[in-house]
């Protein structure tokens, strides 16, 4: 079982969506996925919950609370034991040992960041951070940044600024765009059952349209990490 983690100091960097939307590209690919929830907001029950009620889960993802280390030993002993093919770790905000743990046991690290001024410097702290603590323990670990809510028309001079510093940084190819459908996988549940659901309402044609196409950026995201972890 490989261990993704999504990793963020700040809040609303878009972590929970970006590991939301990895973990519905996943399980599109038959794979199972376990959600260790360390946030104690519980947006990952939250998320399940809703999904549930719009029947968009996958019964081959689970969530498990992981807001103290105990809980996350015993979360990843479960899912290792139970054969989920990845495990994606959504942490709470700040500084905590629980983080350090989590990180220093990962495969991979996302970092996700939107084209602010702001954003951009808590993502480069949380990256620094990150590669810091990996020197100190001696662990090699690929880490990446991931543009959140990057928008589909001309970017701003102060985005394509944002966007030239963080280049120099490693990042994903394909970052997740401003797009309904991202915003409202919190509501709906999983991208991919969502697009399921609506290819079966004639009405629902324009906006299946733009699912689908989220559906294949996120499929992209994916196949980033999966063959980041296979190098």
């Amino acid at each position: 079982m490989k261990l993704v983690t999504c990793c963020s100091f700040k809040g609303g960097a878009g972590k929970t969506t970006a590991l939301m939307g990895l973990c519905s590209s996943f399980a599109d690919k038959k794979h199972k996925v376990a959600l260790f929830e360390a946030d104690e907001n519980r947006p990952l029950t939250k998320w399940k919950e809703n999904a549930l009620r719009n029947g968009a889960w996958d019964p081959g993802c689970e969530v498990f609370v992981a807001d103290q280390l105990p809980l996350l030993e015993n979360a990843y002993a479960h899912a290792e034991g139970n054969g989920f093919h990845y495990a994606l770790a959504d942490t709470r905000g700040g500084l905590s040992e629980l983080n350090d743990s989590i990180i220093a046991s990962s495969d991979f690290i996302l970092v996700p960041t939107m084209l602010t001024p702001l954003d951009f410097d808590e993502a480069l702290a949380t990256y620094r951070y990150v590669i810091e603590l990996l020197l100190e323990e001696g662990l090699q670990i690929k880490t990446a940044i991931l543009g959140q809510r990057v928008p589909t028309c001309r970017l701003t001079v102060s985005q394509q600024a944002t966007q030239a510093m963080l280049a120099l940084l490693p990042m994903f190819d394909t970052p997740m765009y401003e797009r309904d459908a991202f915003a409202a996988m919190k509501e709906r549940g999983m991208l991919h059952i969502t697009a399921q659901n609506m290819s079966r309402t004639p009405a629902m044609r324009l906006m299946l349209h733009n699912t689908r196409r989220a559906m294949d950026e996120l499929s992209i995201i994916g196949a980033f990490v999966e063959k980041a972890l296979e190098d």
